[in-house]
């Protein structure tokens, strides 16, 4: 291709200064690319989801999560986005920069303050060897496919448009094509062609190919097209790195699902979709699309599309639920709760969405988006006069011997009092290394700020985090305070936690209070602090600072 469409390629740009963003954003909006925007690396994992660029263009040093970091997460990946060209931009113009990037897969390098020219060379550049490449593989592709005889995608159309009606469909995606060529084809395409061709003859089925890693299967007449799909689960090819002896299982993501009355071919498109969303997830499993699996992946991939916007455009706001002191009900402070209102994907409680945000790396985001608001707010409680006093939900990924310097940070921009912040943090944030979490505490300590051990009494080893990690209270699990007034295993549970605590010298916090007799029986045995609905709901900012000019003798 010797003339480039600026028209046909995304650029995704990543800075943190907003200056050069923009003028960035600008110079290749006006030679013509569609160009999207990220001031972080954090907020830019979503993006290349949502726009598969063509080409990366990021800056190498960044808060959080710097360009290395993030390069290592693209090449990491298991599809077509892992190859992606991936520019850096950094004001260090030595020499060991340079090698540290090419090293972790960098395609370029370009040095602030930006040469524009330079940049759009560069960037034209990379992305004509983009298209060379994907025109090369496009005819090899074709070429081949002709040559073993199999039909793609148009054959795939003519015959779900003219046969009698189909009754079930699947798509199959060869997880990692790259691992499989290298493996078992010596990079020859045409293998998995061949490959393809000899198990559609062996289970009667017909396939039509419509890229290199994935097809699409209908059954043939009086096959069984489940059980062709079994035996193509467990197909085994001869690994050439073992001599040509052992064979080994080729991990494979299939998704099945039946035409309904948007017809055959809108199914096709849903279930390559659903594959490729199960290849991500790691693939190697066969799901009928309808399987709640694929409906969480889906739903997963939405909320990391969305996070970003929710943040920029207001959908994500913070709540503040209660604790009062047992012994006369006065109010104490407020756990900090975040909850998303989203136009697409409606009220998503964190429990749905905050696992997904941490798995897919952008939880950080998120958690210092909560802090800052936190931080916020308790200066203008101080300022009113209300108790200032809050808590804040710790991940498990979060919690590292950085978060004390994160929050002394926060505070200081925003003028907040760290001795009035609380962290709550869940067994699992100790499990792995105990000694790290109990320095990650005494940092915490040494700054002012609180540690709670929420949800305690639901992990396995409860007693021994508490003697390793010296935390300040224990939050008593909703699930055991829903009991708690009537005689039983969960009042004999509740009644030791709050003696061990007093032994211990350590506050004790009852979750999930709903009724007045769960109230009277934790205050008669000494629970320090109660939280929930019998107390109150979480609430709005402005709503609980009325809540607190209100409680009677607060």
């Amino acid at each position: 291709m010797s003339v480039l469409d600026p028209r046909h390629f995304k650029v995704l740009c990543i800075e943190d200064e907003p200056e050069i963003l923009r003028d960035l954003v600008e110079e290749l909006r006006d030679y013509g690319f569609e160009v999207g925007e990220a001031p972080n690396a954090e907020a830019a994992l979503p993006l290349i989801e949502t726009l598969a660029p063509h080409l990366i263009v990021c800056d190498m040093q960044m808060p959080g999560m710097n360009g290395l970091e993030l390069l290592h997460k693209l090449r990491a990946r298991r599809d077509d986005l892992a190859a992606v060209p991936f520019v850096f931009l950094t004001a260090f113009g030595d020499r060991d920069s340079v090698i540290t990037g090419r090293r972790a897969g960098a395609d370029d390098y370009l040095v602030k303050p930006v040469d524009y020219d330079l940049l759009i060379a560069a960037v034209e550049s990379h992305l004509r060897n983009v298209a060379q490449r994907a025109e090369k593989v496009s005819a090899a592709s074709l070429v081949v496919a002709e040559a073993e005889g199999l039909p793609g995608r148009e054959d795939l159309q003519r015959r779900l448009e003219t046969a009698a009606a189909v009754q079930s469909v699947a798509v199959v995606r060869i997880d990692d094509m790259a691992e499989v060529g290298r493996r078992f084809a010596g990079h020859d395409p045409r293998h998995a062609y061949r490959l393809a061709a000899r198990l559609a003859r062996m289970a009667g089925i017909d396939l039509y190919w419509l890229k290199l890693d994935c097809c699409v299967l209908l059954p043939g007449a009086g096959a069984n097209l489940d059980r062709a799909l079994a035996r193509l689960a467990d197909f085994a090819l001869r690994d050439s790195d073992g001599g040509g002896q052992a064979r080994t299982r080729v991990p494979l993501s299939i998704v099945t699902g039946r035409p309904d009355e948007r017809g055959a071919m809108v199914l096709v498109d849903q279930l390559v979709e659903s594959a490729r969303l199960l290849q991500r997830d790691g693939g190697g499993r066969t799901l009928a699309l309808d399987d709640p699996a694929l409906s969480e992946m889906r739903l997963a991939n939405s909320i990391r599309s969305e996070l970003v916007n929710a943040i920029n455009q207001g959908q994500m706001h913070v709540c503040f639920q209660p604790k009062v002191r047992a012994s006369d009900g006065r109010p104490l402070s407020a756990e900090v709760l975040v909850r998303w209102d989203s136009p697409l994907l409606g009220q998503l409680s964190p429990g749905t969405f905050i696992p997904v945000v941490e798995r897919a790396g952008l939880l950080s985001h998120v958690t210092d988006w909560v802090l800052r608001q936190t931080a916020l707010c308790q200066v203008r409680l101080r300022e009113a006069g209300l108790p200032a006093r809050l808590a804040v939900n710790i991940g498990g990924s979060e919690f590292t011997s950085g978060l004390a310097d994160r929050i002394a940070a926060i505070c200081a921009d925003v003028g907040a009092d760290m001795r009035d912040i609380e962290v709550e943090i869940t067994e699992t944030s100790m499990l792995e290394d105990p000694d790290s979490a109990s320095a990650i505490v005494e940092a915490l300590h040494a700054r002012g700020v609180s540690v709670a051990l929420d949800d305690f009494g639901t992990g396995f080893s409860s007693l021994s985090h508490l003697q390793s990690c010296a935390v300040d209270m224990i939050k008593i699990d909703r699930s055991f305070v829903r009991q708690v007034a009537e005689e039983g295993t969960d009042q004999k549970i509740v009644l030791g936690i709050i003696r061990l605590a007093q032994m211990l010298g350590v506050e004790t916090v009852a979750e999930g209070v709903e009724l007045e007799s769960q109230r009277r029986w934790l205050r008669e045995n000494n629970c320090a602090t109660l939280q929930g609905y019998l107390i109150s709901r979480p609430l709005r900012f402005e709503t609980y600072c009325d809540l607190l000019r209100d409680w009677p003798d607060a």
